[in-house]
């Protein structure tokens, strides 16, 4: 069930101080205006956006245009200030199957660290290479970040995939990237720029030159296979890959193309119904 409070679309009327208290395995779901300042704080339990937990106490600036989710595994109680588009709860949230889904991939983690330990092949210490696919809006980058966010608690350092030339996560629109990620993403500075690869394709759309496109992954998966020849804990740490919601025609080819590349070995897919998870 979900209760709302709507700010209505474009407005910026001000708006009090407000706290939800938040039952445990439920949400607040928040969009953020584009000129409107808001900021969230914790006020008593434990909470996450999306992977990365919110210090106690503390205010938080939101980013402009975001869609969040404040989830929190055992209650808690938090505190919005200023305006927001629309903002409610919801006790209907995938977040269970994901963190299932999180454990089920340290356990392979763990195996591959393992197997490297113990002079195992090379399928034998491979970690999970995980691609997330499907349609637009279907919340493929959240669930990314999460996936992400958690290993990184854990100590892990996955190396994360972006594929999805149309807005791009870790660089500009345009272009497919790599980058380790060493710690929990933040929820203001988002994915860490220390250590990118990029590959520079030139357009968000990959109909253009689809062939282009499968060179430069094929390219950017060719680089990743030799840092992890040279490094096994990034080898067992593995991958998440971010894909674009193109998946019919040409985007599904590209998808499989993308799969067969990376040498996926994990693939989740995301439909699109309105209990999803916000995108961002």
């Amino acid at each position: 069930m979900a209760a709302a409070t709507t700010a209505g679309a474009g407005a910026a009327t001000p708006q009090p101080p407000r706290q939800y208290k938040l039952a445990p395995q439920s949400e607040l779901r928040v969009e953020v205006l584009p000129d409107a300042p808001l900021r969230v704080r914790l006020v008593t339990g434990t909470a996450e956006i999306f992977g990365t937990e919110l210090p106690p106490e503390g205010w938080v600036p939101v980013p402009p245009r975001s869609k969040i989710a404040i989830f929190t595994w055992h209650g808690a109680t938090v505190e919005l200030d200023g305006v927001s588009e629309s903002e409610y709860t919801s006790d209907e949230t995938p977040m269970v199957i994901y963190v299932n889904t999180h454990a089920i991939l340290d356990a392979r983690r763990a195996r591959a660290r393992t197997a490297a330990a113990q002079g195992g092949d090379k399928e034998a210490s491979q970690g999970p290479r995980v691609i997330v696919v499907g349609p637009t809006d279907s919340g493929k980058s959240t669930l990314c970040k999460m996936l992400l966010s958690w290993a990184a608690k854990l100590g892990w350092k996955p190396t994360y995939v972006d594929l999805d030339i149309g807005q791009g996560s870790i660089t500009i629109p345009g272009c497919i990237s790599a980058t380790p990620i060493e710690k929990p993403i933040d929820i203001i500075d988002g994915i860490p720029l220390e250590m990118p690869l990029v590959y520079f394709y030139g357009h968000p759309n990959p109909s253009i030159n689809a062939d282009v496109y499968k060179v430069l992954m094929k390219e950017l998966a060719k680089t990743l296979e030799k840092q992890f020849s040279g490094n096994a804990e990034s080898r067992a740490a593995g991958m998440v890959i971010n894909t674009m919601g193109w998946v019919e025609g040409l985007g599904y080819e590209l998808l499989l193309n993308a799969i067969e590349t990376f040498k996926a070995n994990v693939v989740l897919v995301l439909g699109q119904a309105s209990s999803a998870l916000p995108c961002s």
